[in-house]
């Protein structure tokens, strides 16, 4: 029991000494993602589990490893091809690189760690050290006061003695702070404070990151403005080109980081017109005689009279002043306090109880080099840091989405835009709804021609046959009724499948969630139903939701190699939204399989859509929306 007292202070020494480490593992990460290096952003990894461990096992807290499993080795396509999200590669390495960077930066428990590593020096130096601190200024308080040893002697007994008396229970305090960020995610008071300091800090950082942008806005607008000068006419549309790939990376960015989705508002690439007689290309008034030419020629026009090239370049230009004014003060108000006031108190405090160290006097960081600040005393520095770090990053959470908002205003698609893409998407649902309408009745029509009717015209002969049979043969005409009875059976069950075929009786009777409930007991699988729906849809609506869920059930049965399917159906905002989720082995692509693309065009004619989530390996959630009213 004594033990656990007079290690304490040594175990907390050497758990500070592992928490200085945060410095050099905070710079590998910078020089990992600076230089692409994997090895080196992942290896601050390794120290930290050694600090689990130790903390673990010295302050009583439990803390697991939180990290994520690494993705497995990727899986060549059946054409040879190794994909990654709308990627091929022809090997896996550049896959598996690609990979590899996705799963550390997106496990949350990395920016956990981060967000440890930078508070822990400061937090980790009054808990793990403090046990530590207090023996030692117990022990040399005699020499530094010999003045009254009746009171400096029992006094110094007492600080020492508290040190070791409080040791273990200052380390358990230390163990559940470094639990709450380096284990693994629960939810709890302190944890989501910590978290949402967290963002105000990785928003400081990406505003930082918008203003150090700026530079390269700024080139790519001044390139575009000198591209347009008529002796460099020429070069216009590859620097176009590379001004929109930029102006794209960063619509897809600001997504990532404040949720604000902008859609590429550019017009779709031009249709090369057919040749001439000639051979020639006519553009305009002009004539090419390759393709090359006519096609550049194309784009250089479209791209002139598209408003969204000219709305790319004011933002390039404007954006530079407003990333810069809006990172202002969260990044220097952050910066400041955090770096110069609370870290500087922190070691400047830590050097002078060891050595004769006269940090107050001389660093420029601290309260003394701000006039504003100068008449309040040293002590203050930590809590206006403090004080002053919360307020700089809080403030950057909606600065970073104001930014956001800013950028969609310019970088998002007008409304005529908007106008053209929906003409162009209802052109083209309506020529497939056109082709799917014919389709269906050639098969209708083939089915008709090829069953009941070829039924039917056996069933007037055997009629013509009796006819002709009757007075002459009594008995065989007798026999021969019979047989037309058993073809007009027939004839009946065909058309009634053919019907159930183009409108199922259960759908028009009860409804799409009765007969999705047929569909579960017709097939092979295990089918788990969650259906809510206050009322019934259109009924085009049904019939298109009632016979995509047969083809994915029918998908599902054929290709996912799988023995459970579960169904939700629920109606929200205004949408009928069916959710089919399998435990096959994943994979499924609306771009490799007829049966999806199916199903996308069949919900396209409704506006609806479908959404497809099939990692390798399983699950597979298919979710199909269309918007409709219900009815009561």
């Amino acid at each position: 029991m004594f033990g656990r007292h007079l290690w304490a202070p040594l175990r907390g020494l050497v758990l500070f000494g592992l928490g200085l480490t945060a410095g050099p593992m905070l710079a590998a990460i910078g020089l990992g993602m600076l230089f692409g290096i994997q090895s080196l952003a992942q290896w601050y990894r390794d120290p930290l589990n050694v600090y689990r461990t130790f903390a673990g096992r010295w302050c009583g807290v439990d803390i697991p490893v939180p990290y994520q499993p690494p993705p497995p080795p990727p899986e060549p396509e059946p054409d040879g091809w190794y994909r990654y999200k709308n990627r091929l590669y022809l090997t896996p390495k550049k896959l598996s690189y690609e990979r590899r960077w996705d799963w550390l930066v997106k496990d949350p428990a990395t920016s956990r760690d981060i967000l440890w590593m930078l508070i822990n020096p400061i937090a980790g130096s009054f808990t793990a050290l403090l046990p530590l601190t207090l023996v030692v200024v117990g022990a040399t308080s005699p020499w530094y006061w010999p003045g009254h040893p009746g009171i400096t002697v029992p006094v110094a007994v007492a600080t020492a003695l508290a040190g070791f008396g409080f040791g273990p229970a200052l380390l358990h305090l230390h163990g559940r702070w470094t639990c709450q960020l380096l284990a693994s995610a629960a939810d709890s008071g302190i944890r989501r404070a910590l978290i949402r300091i967290g963002r105000g800090g990785l928003a400081t950082w990406r505003l930082a990151l918008t203003a150090g942008l700026a530079v390269a806005e700024l080139a790519a607008a001044l390139m575009h403005l000198l591209a347009m000068v008529p002796i460099l006419l020429w070069a216009w549309p590859t620097v176009l080109v590379a001004g929109r790939q930029l102006t794209s990376w960063r619509r897809q960015q600001i997504q990532e980081w404040t949720g604000i989705r902008i859609d590429r508002p550019y017009l779709p690439e031009p249709v090369l017109p057919p040749p001439r007689p000639d051979g020639t290309y006519q553009i305009g008034r002009t004539l090419y005689r390759t393709p090359e030419m006519a096609l550049r020629s194309l784009r250089y026009r479209q791209n002139a009279r598209d408003l969204a090239t000219w709305r790319d370049l004011l933002w390039l230009l404007l954006d530079p002043v407003v990333g810069v004014l809006l990172a202002a003060v969260p990044v220097l108000v952050t910066g400041y306090c955090f770096f110069g006031l609370i870290w500087s108190w922190a070691w400047a405090s830590l050097l002078q109880l060891f050595v004769d160290f006269h940090t107050f006097e001389s660093w420029p960081l601290l309260t003394r080099g701000v006039p504003v600040l100068g008449d309040y005393p040293i002590a203050t520095a930590p809590l206006i840091g403090v004080v002053g770090t919360l307020t700089g990053s809080l403030l950057a959470i909606p600065l970073l989405r104001l930014h956001g908002l800013w950028s969609w205003l310019l970088l998002g698609p007008t409304k005529s835009a908007l106008l053209g893409r929906r003409v162009d998407q209802l052109t083209e649902t309506r020529m497939e709804a056109r082709e799917t309408l014919s389709s269906e009745l050639r098969r209708i029509e083939r089915d008709l021609h090829d069953g009941a009717q070829a039924q039917w015209v056996a069933m007037g002969m055997k009629l013509g046959a009796i006819e002709a049979l009757i007075e002459r043969d009594p008995a065989a005409a007798k026999t021969m009724v019979g047989t037309a009875r058993e073809a007009s059976a027939k004839a009946l069950i065909e058309l009634r499948h053919l019907i159930r075929g183009i409108n199922p009786p259960v759908l028009a009777e009860r409804g799409i969630a009765d007969a999705i409930r047929g569909l579960a007991l017709d097939s092979p699988l295990s089918v788990g139903l969650r259906i809510e729906l206050p009322g019934r849809p259109e009924r085009p609506v049904e019939s298109a939701a009632y016979f995509a869920v047969s083809e994915l059930l029918t998908n599902v049965s054929k290709h996912a190699d799988a023995g459970r399917v579960h169904i939700d159906v629920r109606y929200t905002a205004n949408q009928l939204r069916i959710a089919l989720t399998d435990n096959g082995v994943g994979g499924a692509d609306p771009a490799k399989g007829s049966g999806l693309r199916g199903v996308q065009r069949r919900l396209a004619t409704f506006d609806g859509s479908l959404a497809v989530h099939s990692p390798l390996g399983g699950p597979t959630t298919v979710t199909l929306e269309i918007p409709c009213v219900l009815s009561s």
